[in-house]
């Protein structure tokens, strides 16, 4: 036994204390001492370690920050019910320690007692578990002075000086749980009525992720028998995630996510006010301190503004990140944003290596990164949103991989959710998104920038001419699996598609052309074209098939053609089987004379003013083509989509490469006299036309009508009616094109100035049929002298002139006949 006059007693290797003038120690250490070292002080919300904590822009985040300090005073319903948890989770770089911060300054302004606890990875005091309790029990100690509180903890810590080696659970309940329940249950003092909340932001930079649970579920049962309350910021991360499902969490938490679609236009306000404001101050120290040239006075613009709210992406870390970097007082703030906008190189201190770093610890942590960075390209190369299921198809990777092993470490910068917005297909084109799969999306804008920049991110650049002839192959192998009638060009089943079309927007931008590895040759010549359209034949999805997949897939063919001119076989016996296909269509087209005409008028599309590519003033962006209809109402009978053209990317209207290979299919050499398109069929299309005109002519206004065109001063020679809406480019060589009103239809008048041309352009090309012979006389007849000074004088001459010599053609020839 050994003792000593300080009041240690040492008895087989075990410690008694007692205390002399008020203070307590265990050996020569006062207990204080003992909490305060196992404190990380760098933790605090106050911690002097950072001279600069990040916390909300004036006026910015007020719905979210009005949202938590209600939660926290206990004013909204699920206070009321008894939810203690608080978990706000988000981004990487959305701005949830900013939130945080600007709680804690609120809660303090309002008298609310708090403690917390800011983790960070980079920082060995805060980047784990160990110091959690203690620091948070320090804070709670000094809340309460002069009372039971600090008798309790120092009490703990006297009971079991290796405290801070137990359990979180074991040091939650002796040091945060019973020390308050004790105080409060006492006094109930009214300054106490609000219940003490406890701030954790970044559980997620917890490097332990053992821990994040253990810290989640110690608190779950610390609020559930004492007065506290609990605010969770972390990005949202599988374990965490997984956490707040249990059993002991889940009904005592609200969740409020920053990335949901409900907070996008107060993030861009708010991002969009903080860069006006920073902007602005940066303007005035810069012209304030400069004896040289001044910012201009509406320096940056609104532009530039806007530019950097879209490359944000709803996360403050961007514009944050520019900021700092523009204001450095070494340089003129112009030119380092000219280098943020790509407009000037910098000089080896890249604008977003803060980004960088965050991008690539979040890759660092990824499960299986080359499979992660595949699927990455993979969507990069879409060009749109694409279903986890679709990728796990096209990639042949098992199901569910990619949201519960690839993607689960990565919520900071994918998520990966049910369709929400604008983005995703919409529930009135079939989609029900309660029942949609999953799809994967980037969050931030500048990620998709970093992969793609190999200086930038290095061993984790994506190569986008590398990865898209892969994805094209893939494309391939998967749609070649999709044989059925059961396929629709309308879901997202049908997104690989859009592979074929980038492909050729990779084509179209490089200097050098793509390599075509052997596996995409041998995808393209043993895709199984008849098998895969057959199916769909006699369906309404035909048409869109047409457009959506076999106008990408001839554009494939032809880029690698053009790249590789030895590959023209896999083209060549491609066109054969389409055209042994689309062959057994063509027939239908003569069931009536109004399908005659939709085959008909394609071959002479655009060739001639009278026949010229119908196209909408306003296309609607809901829609991938730009339809041309011919006639104002689409035809089911038109399986073949001749009466709708839609633009090419790189040929003009009207020429795109399937309507392209049809005119050769019809109107070219080696076409079949059951599809010529000789008089008859000329015949039965301008019957067709005599009928819609017959229709429209009614409906017309008088020539007092306001939306009448009518020239007086035309002469016997005018080559046509002057009309605005019909023009040729002829400096590219484009075709007659006629900019109609509507998106589906052509209005009365348009309608009527568009017939007339039909008629004249058809009935010097038809022999004799008796239904036609009797249409032209009744309309010489009874409207040939309709509206004398009426709309479009010239073609109504020029249809007249046609009418005569038409039925002057074939009564002579009648006369001629009768006579032999």
């Amino acid at each position: 036994m050994i003792s000593s006059k300080q009041g240690v007693l040492v008895t087989g290797g075990q410690f008694t204390q007692h205390h002399y003038h008020g203070q307590t120690s265990v050996g020569n250490k006062a207990l204080i001492d003992i909490l305060t070292d196992a404190v990380a002080p760098s933790a605090f919300h106050d911690s002097g370690a950072s001279f600069d904590k990040p916390k909300c822009h004036p006026r910015t985040r007020v719905k979210i920050l009005e949202n938590i300090m209600h939660r926290i005073l206990g004013e909204d319903e699920d206070a009321k019910a008894g939810k203690r948890f608080l978990w706000l989770n988000g981004a990487a770089g959305c701005g949830k320690s900013a939130i945080a911060q600007s709680t804690i300054e609120s809660c303090i302004q309002r008298g609310v007692l708090l403690a917390s606890f800011f983790f960070s990875r980079s920082d060995p005091t805060r980047s784990h578990a160990g110091s959690l309790v203690a620091t948070l029990a320090y804070q709670l100690y000094h809340a309460f002075p002069e009372t039971d509180v600090q008798k309790n903890i120092l009490s703990a810590i006297q009971k079991d000086p290796l405290i801070f080696k137990k359990t979180l659970q074991r040091q939650f309940t002796a040091l945060i749980t019973e020390p308050l329940t004790n105080v409060l249950s006492r006094t109930q003092s009214t300054q106490h009525c609000v219940p003490f909340l406890i701030v954790i932001d970044g559980l997620d930079e917890c490097t332990d992720r053992t821990a994040q649970k253990a810290i989640l579920t110690s608190l779950a049962e610390s609020v559930r028998d004492s007065n506290l309350l609990v605010f969770v910021a972390s990005r949202p991360e599988h374990d965490i995630k997984l956490s707040f499902s249990l059993k002991c969490l889940k009904d005592i938490h609200t969740r409020l996510s920053l990335d949901l679609g409900d907070d996008e236009c107060d993030a861009d306000s708010d991002i969009r006010l903080y860069l006006f404001d920073r902007f602005a101050e940066i303007k005035d120290d810069f012209d304030n301190r400069t004896a040289g040239r001044k910012l201009v006075q509406d320096w940056p613009g609104e532009e530039v503004i806007e530019t950097l709210v879209s490359k944000a992406s709803r996360q403050f870390i961007y514009a944050a990140t520019v900021i700092r970097y523009v204001e450095c007082t070494r340089h003129r703030p112009d030119h380092r944003l000219d280098i943020v906008l790509d407009r000037r190189r910098d000089n080896g201190d890249h604008p977003f290596a803060e980004l960088d770093s965050l991008y690539a610890m979040i890759l660092e942590s990824a499960f299986d990164i080359e499979k992660v960075l595949h699927v990455l390209s993979l969507y990069i190369t879409s060009g749109r949103n694409i279903s986890c299921s679709v990728i796990e198809k096209m990639l042949s990777y098992d199901e569910g991989e990619v949201e519960t092993s690839l993607f689960c470490d990565m919520g900071a910068l994918i998520q990966i959710s049910k369709p929400t917005g604008d983005a995703f297909p919409r529930k009135d084109r079939g989609y029900d998104p309660e029942h949609s799969p999953l799809y994967l999306r980037i969050l931030h804008a500048s990620f998709r920038e970093y992969l793609l920049d190999a200086a930038r991110s290095k061993q984790f650049h994506i190569d986008l001419d590398y990865e898209t002839v892969k994805h094209v192959t893939h494309a391939l192998q998967y749609l070649a699996s999709c044989c059925s009638s059961s396929f629709d060009p309308y879901s997202n089943a049908a997104t690989p598609i859009d592979f074929l079309y980038r492909f050729q927007y990779q084509m179209g931008r490089r200097i050098n052309p793509i390599t075509i590895s052997l596996e995409l040759q041998q995808s393209a010549l043993s895709f199984p074209l008849k098998e895969f359209l057959e199916p769909h034949t006699s369906t309404r999805t035909f048409p869109q098939l047409l457009q959506n997949f076999v106008n990408p897939f001839l554009e494939l063919l032809e880029a690698m053609v053009l790249t590789e001119p030895t590959l023209s076989y896999i083209r060549d016996r491609q066109l054969e089987i389409l055209r042994s296909v689309l062959t057994q269509q063509i027939p239908q087209y003569f069931k009536d004379d109004r399908q005659t005409s939709f085959l008909v008028l394609f071959c002479h599309l655009g060739s001639h003013r009278f026949v010229p590519i119908l196209k909408p003033s306003h296309p609607s962006r809901n829609t991938y083509s730009t339809p041309f209809n011919l006639l104002p109402v689409f035809d089911e009978g038109d399986m073949l989509s001749l009466s709708r053209i839609w633009q090419d990317s790189s040929l003009s209207f009207g020429n795109n490469v399937y309507h392209h290979f049809m005119r050769q299919l019809l109107c070219g050499p080696g076409r079949t006299a059951d599809y010529a398109l000789g008089p008859i069929m000329h015949e039965r299309a301008a019957l067709a036309c005599f009928k819609e005109l017959a229709r429209t002519m009614p409906l017309l206004p008088s020539h007092s009508g306001k939306n009448i065109v009518i020239d007086t001063a035309v002469t016997d020679d005018a080559e046509d009616d002057t009309y605005p809406k019909l023009s040729f480019d002829s400096t590219k060589g484009g075709p007659w094109q006629f900019k109609y009103s509507g998106e589906l239809k052509l209005d009365d008048e348009e309608l009527y100035f568009v017939l007339l041309g039909y008629l004249i352009f058809l009935l010097p090309r038809c022999g004799r049929l008796d239904a036609l012979v009797a249409a032209c006389e009744d309309h010489r007849t009874t409207y040939i002298d309709w509206q004398l000074d009426g709309p479009f004088p010239v073609r109504r001459r020029l249809l007249r002139v046609e009418l005569n010599n038409y039925l002057a053609r074939v009564h002579t020839t009648n006369f001629a006949c009768m006579i032999q």
